[in-house]
């Protein structure tokens, strides 16, 4: 609500300050004069700077989202070149009577600069007015698309839980539970877990970073289900949690990635996972032993997990070690 006000206030300040623009700087010496209604061409151009910015709303509320974005741009041309025209036959046509009235010898102010000057003056006005709403239109736009890009991008990581995971892991369970292990148990709870917080959570702008943590646990703890002995897997999360927000899923793509691309049976596979939390800072180090991997999907994707965190933590710092026999990755973020 306050932002609102704040808007609105805006608005009005500078519609105010544009209506009023034509009697700054006046040849008085003074910084500022009020229009006098009496005298025809200060009447003159306080109707068309008021109708100038009436055309400037309508412009970028009508116009540009009618024509201008549904690729009618001729058509647009056509109305912005006619009400200029219209525009300036209407300020000649208004201001008529106080050119006559100077020329007849009558008691009037004459104006302080000839017809052509005028013209000039309201199509420099005009053209500023349509630039800028067109400027303003499409940053908006833009800005609006960045959004629903984001969006997208959240509801296809809602949705796109690697295949791969998913039919191990039940292959898994479907192992342990033949061999009446305990664990079976333990790990539908788990995946029960996992699956329940993509559907519930991964829409949201923001989630308790516990929570966020737990998932990533539950991940953690089902890959050592299905690897057993075959993966080294070292894992750690330390600091205090409670009480701090961060975006659902911005951290498992890199986690995801290094057990895609760390593990594989008939090599040496290790992968260590460390996050810590100091105040309202997260440091996230992940690595792993590169071994030959069968796996070529993008999992939940590390390019569009890069470009959320560029987007969303733009002081954050991520570093990713490419190297020969290892992969590492080294991300701090203010939460």
């Amino acid at each position: 609500m306050k932002n609102s006000i704040a808007v609105y206030a805006l608005h009005i300040c500078i519609c105010t300050a544009f209506i009023l623009l034509p009697y700054m700087f006046s040849s008085a010496g003074t910084f500022l004069r009020f229009p006098d209604f009496n005298n025809e061409h200060d009447r003159t151009y306080f109707g068309m700077y008021f109708a100038l910015l009436l055309f400037f709303y309508f412009n970028y509320f009508v116009l540009i989202p009618k024509l201008y974005f549904h690729e009618k741009r001729f058509l647009y041309v056509v109305v912005i070149v006619l009400t200029l025209l219209f525009f300036l036959w209407v300020s000649n046509f208004i201001d008529r009577p106080a050119a006559d009235a100077v020329a007849g010898g009558h008691l009037h102010a004459a104006p302080p600069f000839g017809k052509p000057a005028q013209d000039e003056h309201t199509i420099l006005v005009y053209i500023i007015g349509v630039l800028s709403s067109l400027f303003f239109s499409i940053n908006k736009r833009l800005q609006a698309t960045e959004r629903e890009k984001i969006a997208a991008e959240l509801s296809l990581l809602k949705a796109q839980i690697n295949p791969h995971f998913l039919f191990n892991t039940l292959n898994s369970i479907y192992s342990l539970s033949i061999r009446n292990d305990d664990r079976a148990s333990d790990c539908i709870v788990q995946l029960a877990e996992l699956m329940r917080y993509i559907m519930n959570n991964a829409n949201d702008n923001m989630i308790d970073l516990n929570k966020e943590i737990d998932y990533i646990s539950n991940y953690i703890s089902l890959q050592k289900s299905r690897l057993e002995e075959t993966a080294k897997i070292n894992y750690m999360a330390t600091g205090n949690m409670i009480g701090k927000k961060i975006t659902p899923l911005i951290l498992i793509s890199f986690i995801e990635n290094a057990f895609k691309h760390g593990v594989n049976p008939e090599e040496n596979s290790e992968i260590d996972i460390l996050i810590d939390v100091t105040g309202q800072e997260l440091r996230l180090l992940v690595y792993n032993r590169k071994v030959h991997s069968v796996q070529t999907e993008s999992g939940m994707g590390m390019r569009n997990t890069i470009e959320r965190l560029e987007h969303l933590y733009p002081d954050h710092t991520l570093e990713i070690a490419d190297l020969d026999e290892s992969y590492s990755v080294k991300l701090t973020m203010e939460l």
